[in-house]
């Protein structure tokens, strides 16, 4: 089994699509990781004086996020109160927020929300900024899903209107930032943020490798030479999913390993190069390799499914939709990929880790079984095709032993 999956590996290499798909993933990583933004999201936040980006009359020193329960609930109080005024809310279609219009049994449920917001307010610190956060996610559930109250689509965050307040936003964003130092959640959260954005190209482009891998024999008209050599589907089928999830695994590997050291580097981190690199190897073989290795699977089991390689790619591609909302939050197993588009909230993420580590189990789990599924179909198929040539010899047999009519006479 080793000489295929080394021989696979070497047709892996001849394949324009894979360097396509390592240009691919590589554009991901350095416009959407490794961006002067991501180093001011991950990095110390900037200790400059306040600017005034509005006019005297109208100041305005940029955007806070809530920090704390009190903050969130209240922000949250406050979003839920404009819907229940203007009558409506945004709901999330074709991935554009559009307004729509409250019923009365809407309105019920907003206004439920914002009783439960209230008794929060009264004793904020009983309560998490994960249990508020639920209180939105469930007021979207009760909406019909697909509301800007699913967790991740809106972040509750609030213009800072005083030069006063400017300072104390700074304040708190450096004590936050000191927080998760001295809590070691620094190189973790980049980890995350790093496996979060590279999740994407791994939940799509990898289809269109693994969707034409088994059909590629049929094209070079090498499918009856295969297929009458007494190969186990299990050794011929798992060869080529093996050595295709081993090369496409190393770009991660690799680009994990670039990006451990870069953001070292780039923070100034001395010293914690080989502490970086192990996150960030491990958050990607964890979080992201399990979305990768179920994509080539299900290109594979697709393509022998309906027999044509375009139907998995199509199909990967309505579910890369599916899976791409919301940022944070609803890691259920209908989602191809984990998104958590933040390298802060720990808390948080604390909170979903179990159903995230559910989600990733059930993704390793699925893939070994759709390339058990590839497997027994290729092996039928094969059957079907040793079937007809064996029907074939026996009719060309009978037609060479049937007398001609003249010898007859």
């Amino acid at each position: 089994m080793m000489a295929l999956i080394l021989k696979e590996m070497r047709m892996t290499l001849r394949s324009l699509v894979f360097y396509l798909f390592i240009i691919v993933t590589c554009f991901f990583y350095f416009t959407s990781y490794a961006t002067d933004e991501t180093w001011g999201e991950v990095g110390p936040p900037a200790a400059s004086v306040p600017q005034n980006l509005e006019t005297a009359e109208h100041p305005y020193y940029g955007w806070k996020q809530p920090d704390n329960t009190l903050e969130l609930a209240r922000r949250m109080k406050t979003v839920m109160g404009w819907d229940l005024n203007a009558g409506t809310t945004d709901k999330v279609r074709m991935g554009f927020p559009i307004k729509s219009k409250l019923d009365a049994g809407e309105k019920k449920i907003l206004s439920e929300a914002v009783t439960k917001l209230e008794v929060i307010l009264q004793d904020p610190d009983k309560y998490t900024m994960a249990e508020v956060y639920s209180i939105a996610g469930e007021t979207d559930k009760q909406l019909g899903g697909n509301t800007m109250y699913k967790v991740g689509l809106r972040d509750y965050g609030s213009p800072i209107e005083t030069y006063d307040e400017a300072v104390k936003a700074q304040e708190a964003n450096l004590a936050v930032y000191n927080e998760k130092v001295d809590a070691g959640e620094l190189l973790p959260g980049a980890a995350r943020y790093f496996s979060d954005y590279l999740s994407l190209p791994a939940g799509i482009f990898p289809v269109f490798l693994s969707a034409f891998l088994l059909l590629r024999d049929r094209s070079s008209r090498m499918n009856e030479l295969i297929c009458s050599r007494r190969i186990s589907p299990w050794v011929y089928v798992g060869s080529k999913f093996i050595a295709q999830g081993v090369m496409l695994s190393l770009v991660y590997l690799i680009l994990a390993i670039i990006g451990g050291w870069q953001t070292v580097d780039t923070l100034g981190l001395t010293g914690q190069t080989g502490q970086a690199i192990a996150y960030f190897l491990g958050y990607t073989a964890w979080w992201l390799l399990p979305t990768l290795w179920a994509s080539v699977a299900f290109g594979m089991f697709g393509s022998m499914l309906f027999r044509r390689g375009i139907v998995p790619v199509a199909l990967q591609i309505v579910w890369w939709f599916v899976s791409v909302l919301p940022l944070m939050g609803s890691y259920g197993l209908r989602h191809l990929f984990i998104r958590f588009n933040s390298p802060n909230d720990y808390k948080m993420y604390r909170a979903w880790a179990d159903e995230i580590a559910l989600n990733r189990s059930f993704y390793l789990l699925l893939a070994v079984l759709l390339t058990a599924g590839a497997a027994w179909l290729w092996e039928r198929n094969r059957s079907r095709l040793d079937s007809a040539r064996t029907l074939s010899k026996k009719i060309s047999t009978k037609t060479l032993a049937a007398p001609a009519p003249e010898a007859q006479r």
